[in-house]
């Protein structure tokens, strides 16, 4: 009897905090697709990083698609251009308006492929290589300014849980 009666006490006890905590909860309008949507709020992030970006990272020129193309390319010696739009996740024309915008600014080549003359290797050229040493000197301070209010484990944490959402290929 007296596990009864504690168990009554203690939800007893228990109503008025969750009320309070159900009473603070935001009331959601059955339209709203903003308050606890994931997608509005990673767009909003993406937003700030972006404004960040420009911000921050403007004398370099480079768009965040160019900037990441071009490191693409950095990174993978030789990579062509169907294979950098697979990787970007962007659609043929799409890509060939980036390595435009990119060779048109001195920092890449078109290189005709040994085993394919039909197909071109896109090429990091010097002033490629300065510019990305360019923005790897901005970017730590640009990381900083990102993730301002987390701390490292928390920063690792939501890389990781990002990853999950975006697919886990990254």
């Amino acid at each position: 009897m007296s596990e009864v009666r504690s168990g009554k006490m203690r939800a007893r006890a228990q109503a008025p905090a969750a009320a309070k905590r159900a009473a603070a909860a935001p009331r959601v309008a059955p339209w709203d697709f903003q308050t606890e949507s994931l997608g509005y709020v990673l767009r909003r992030a993406q937003m700030r990083a972006f404004d960040l970006f420009f911000a921050m990272l403007d004398s370099a020129a480079l768009s965040p698609a160019r900037l990441t193309a071009l490191s693409m390319i950095a990174i993978e010696p030789d990579i062509d251009q169907a294979t950098l739009a697979r990787r970007l996740r962007i659609s043929g024309p799409s890509v060939v308006k980036i390595v435009d915008a990119l060779e048109g600014a001195g920092l890449i080549a078109r290189a005709a492929c040994a085993d394919d003359r039909r197909r071109y290797a896109l090429v990091l050229v010097e002033a490629g290589r300065a510019k990305l040493d360019e923005v790897r000197a901005a970017w730590p301070r640009y990381e900083s300014e990102l993730t301002r209010g987390l701390d490292a484990a928390e920063r690792r944490q939501l890389l990781e849980m990002l990853r999950k959402v975006a697919g886990g290929d990254e």
